[in-house]
């Protein structure tokens, strides 16, 4: 008589390896590969559960490859609602401060073209300084300062791994002066005055200021801050700052920052705003301004400056970037144009209608055989675009319907990668310092 047949339970893979004893482990390289492909939200509950990931986590070159592998990705910048602030103002001739209580405008703003290793230099009129990391959601406030008519911008120190930040103005009274003073992130003795302070850059013309209607930008390794002369068809350049050895530099600018200069009463283009960039001539003491969107920007590590030439009736071009080339010789050479067809009136108000804009970063055409190179730029319409040079048109990558109050000149959208970066004495919690990154960016 046959037996019955009986159902046998088949093992599971995973009932086999315990049967059996062994355990899979991944090698350490691999599990490093994995890791640094992470996102950063992923990466700080995985520190969590375990030691050695943690302390991989924590070391400089695991950062710097995450933060290089980390996808670009655009970020708004929240303005906050117009609030009262505390300031303190010089009275007279005395060098005595008070306080003052004023609304604060333009508050919070992004200071630079582009982050930092991932960090970000904020000011508020209201409170001062502070380096942010909208990656891990912390801050850490500067020593305030009481010093107006001054230009603050940060900077990386590759080898040394540090970060400094540097307030430069230029004394009015004394000829050529400089008043620099540096913070070292983390240091302990706050801020100190620059030990390579220079009075012999060239300035001939008591008038010379820093001009700070144009960001100062890090390139290069250096620091930049654009400065200006009352004589506005006198020579004028930007100022380099190596964070290096911590010397300064002058750099003539681009032929055109004479060459495109307007009289004020011929330009309707918000005309109160031309005011900040009034100046007269030499020799006719007629009224002029620099051109408007004159701006100074990062571009693949390199220094450049944008021409704007949009609201010219002798001009087809919209904006001109230069490279600067060579700092010793301050030469400069054209990397690119921005020309929309006329046919194309409504993409060209879209660059024309707003008080700047300004160049984040060049797309694509970094290898043999690729097209020409597409550029990203923001404005101060809070929107985003992608220049293609190839078809000619302008295509909206971001627009921020923003209900702020009064007129904004700031930049506010950045590009951002994320940061693992972490500087002694940050604290969590940004406050009402709110940064927005903007889901559809990565489709740029």
């Amino acid at each position: 008589m046959a037996r019955p047949r009986t159902s046998k339970k088949r093992k599971t893979g995973d009932e086999r390896s315990a049967a059996c004893g062994v355990t899979v482990t991944l090698p350490d390289h691999v599990v490093t590969e994995v890791l640094v492909r992470l996102p950063a939200r992923s990466l700080a509950r995985l520190r969590c559960t375990c030691r050695s990931w943690n302390a991989e986590v924590s070391l400089p070159g695991f950062q710097d490859r995450h933060h290089a592998l980390a996808a670009a990705k655009l970020t708004f910048l929240e303005p906050a609602p117009t609030h009262m602030g505390s300031y303190r103002i010089r009275r007279g001739l005395s060098r005595r401060t008070l306080p003052w209580l004023s609304n604060c405008f333009d508050c919070p703003r992004v200071i630079g073209s582009k982050p930092c290793w991932g960090l970000v230099l904020i000011a508020r009129p209201c409170e001062g300084y502070s380096v942010c990391n909208p990656t891990t959601g912390e801050i850490l406030h500067l020593p305030r300062l009481y010093r107006p008519h001054c230009a603050t911008v940060m900077g990386f120190h590759a080898p040394a791994r540090e970060f400094k930040v540097v307030q430069l103005g230029i004394d009015e009274e004394v000829v050529g002066k400089l008043h620099a003073i540096v913070l070292t992130v983390g240091d302990a003795r706050g801020w100190r005055a620059i030990s390579s302070f220079q009075l012999g850059l060239g300035f001939t013309d008591d008038a010379a200021s820093i001009d700070r209607n144009v960001q100062p930008v890090f390139a290069d390794g250096c620091l930049h801050w654009s400065f200006r002369t009352n004589y506005l068809d006198k020579p004028h350049g930007v100022l380099s700052f190596s964070l290096a050895d911590e010397s300064f530099r002058r750099v003539p600018q681009p032929p055109f920052s004479m060459v495109d200069l307007v009289p004020v009463h011929l330009n309707g283009v918000r005309n109160y705003r031309l005011l900040r960039a009034k100046g007269i001539r030499s020799g006719s003491g007629e009224e002029v301004a620099m051109p408007v969107g004159k701006t100074l920007a990062e571009l693949d590590g390199r220094l450049c400056m944008v021409r704007d030439v949009r609201h010219r009736s002798d001009h087809d071009v919209l904006l001109e970037i230069w490279k600067l080339q060579d700092y010793d010789t301050g030469s400069w050479s054209l990397d690119y144009r921005v020309d929309l067809p006329a046919p194309g009136q409504r993409q060209r108000q879209l660059l024309t209608a707003p008080w700047l804009v300004v160049p984040l970063s060049y797309l694509g055409g970094s290898r043999p055989g690729d097209k020409k190179r597409k550029l990203l730029v923001a404005t101060t319409a809070h929107e985003a675009h992608v220049y293609d040079p190839d078809s000619g048109t302008l295509r909206t990558v971001a627009s921020i319907d923003s209900s702020g109050d009064g007129d904004d000149d700031s930049i506010r959208l950045l590009l951002y990668q994320e940061s693992l970066v972490r500087l002694p004495g940050m604290q969590h919690g940004l406050g009402n310092i709110k940064f927005v990154q903007l889901s559809n960016s990565e489709h740029m």
